[in-house]
């Protein structure tokens, strides 16, 4: 028997095809590799903007708990704050800030010394931002319940706000109530 025998190896047009067909699914995979990447950074960017508005809340609902002689409005709140280091002085917050160095509205903080403890003077009040430069605010109001004498004085703030990322505005609406511990307002 004289059985002739094939080499056994590919061909040029195998190979080639096989080849294109690698190529194709690691672009593929590298493909999908990308986006995770991007949605991941948008969304630790959605994160950190939404603990930065809700630690700054925090912040805010902390400061109006230990007032007293509030001067609400829709957008703005001052009141009597005690400092340790300097006892009692004027805070205001203004939810509806515009903020020259990033040209977006924000959370403006103003604080400043009182010595009358019930003066709380808007025209006083010289405000810097409280959030990050990447988070801008759409609109924010101050609601008050109660009026402090019968019941409990206690405000309800409401914030919407929204971050950009990769080119898409991402909306935040977030919302507290805060009822002020001192009893004698």
């Amino acid at each position: 028997m004289n059985f002739k025998q094939k080499p056994k190896a590919f061909t040029l047009i195998e190979v080639l095809v096989s080849v294109g067909i690698f190529l194709l699914t690691i672009m593929a995979i590298s493909q999908i590799f990308i986006t995770i990447i991007r949605s991941e950074r948008v969304a630790y960017a959605l994160l950190n903007s939404e603990n930065n508005i809700r630690n700054n809340l925090e912040l805010m609902a902390k400061t109006i708990r230990m007032g007293k002689n509030f001067n609400p409005d829709d957008q703005e709140l001052c009141f009597d704050y005690y400092y340790e280091d300097s006892g009692w002085n004027c805070l205001c917050y203004n939810l509806y800030y515009f903020d020259l160095q990033t040209n977006t509205y924000n959370i403006g903080i103003s604080s400043y010394e009182d010595p009358l403890q019930n003066n709380c003077d808007l025209a006083k009040a010289s405000y810097s931002s409280l959030l990050d430069r990447q988070i801008e605010v759409v609109s924010g109001h101050f609601y008050q319940i109660g009026d402090g004498s019968n019941s409990q004085l206690s405000f309800i703030i409401q914030l919407e706000a929204q971050i950009q990322a990769r080119g898409i505005k991402y909306p935040f609406h977030v919302e507290t109530a805060v009822t002020s511990r001192y009893i004698g307002q």
